[in-house]
């Protein structure tokens, strides 16, 4: 699950740890992201029937820091489920998710 620190008005850092068992490492990344807006949650639902993965990567593309964003690209290149983990913690700020109940 990728967790959450403030970091500065707009963005907020999220993380995400995880073993890769291929290389026998932690992995730990962080990345800075902004709200999605309406719009770009609207195209992830609209999308994501057709190909998840694409949906959450272009979202989470869209709205990383701009400072932050090459270092994500390498890391979606190597590890393709992250997009669906910071996609996931994105869409969950607009409100999606499991009620539980």
């Amino acid at each position: 699950m990728a967790e959450e620190t403030k970091t500065d008005e707009q963005y907020v850092e999220l993380s995400h740890s995880f073993l890769d068992r291929f290389e026998g490492k932690d992995v730990d990344l962080k990345f800075r992201f902004k709200r999605p807006n309406t719009q770009q949650a609207n195209r992830v639902q609209k999308t994501a029937l057709k190909n998840a993965g694409q949906a959450f990567k272009n979202l989470s593309l869209e709205t990383v820091h701009p400072d932050d964003k090459a270092t994500l690209q390498e890391a979606l290149q190597k590890y393709p489920g992250l997009a669906s983990t910071f996609g996931g913690a994105l869409m969950g700020s607009c409100g999606f998710g499991d009620l539980g109940n």
